[in-house]
């Protein structure tokens, strides 16, 4: 059996928010949609995240397990971070080291945990 990843699957309860920050604010371009729903397919490069409208999950701890973050491969951490603050993203950790890793963490509208990568020795 040969697989590839297709897409991974954020719910959200503001919909127009959300899909704003990912088109907008993060520049990325919808590819897909399923007619009469709330819900569109964002490209990532190389997968999709599948977008949808969903009812606001109950306040509880975020929980070990799970969709821990989503990472983004850019070619220059400093440089992305600094376009994504002049757009108003909050950082809550600012680019960093980590070992020959940079590094910087961010949340969407809806508290989900994204990640701005590069690595030169990382390279799959």
């Amino acid at each position: 059996m040969q697989m590839k990843s297709h897409h991974i699957a954020l719910r959200t309860p503001d919909f127009a928010r959300a899909k704003a920050f990912y088109t907008e604010t993060l520049g990325l371009s919808i590819v897909g949609s399923i007619p009469g729903k709330e819900v569109v397919f964002i490209d990532i490069g190389g997968t999709t995240i599948e977008l949808m409208s969903g009812p606001q999950p109950e306040k509880c701890e975020r929980p070990g397990m799970g969709l821990m973050h989503l990472a983004f491969e850019v070619p220059d951490v400093d440089a992305a971070y600094n376009e994504l603050v002049a757009k108003g993203v909050e950082f809550f950790i600012t680019p960093t080291n980590v070992g020959d890793i940079r590094l910087a963490f961010f949340r969407d509208p809806d508290g989900n945990e994204l990640e701005l990568f590069h690595s030169p020795t990382l390279t799959w």
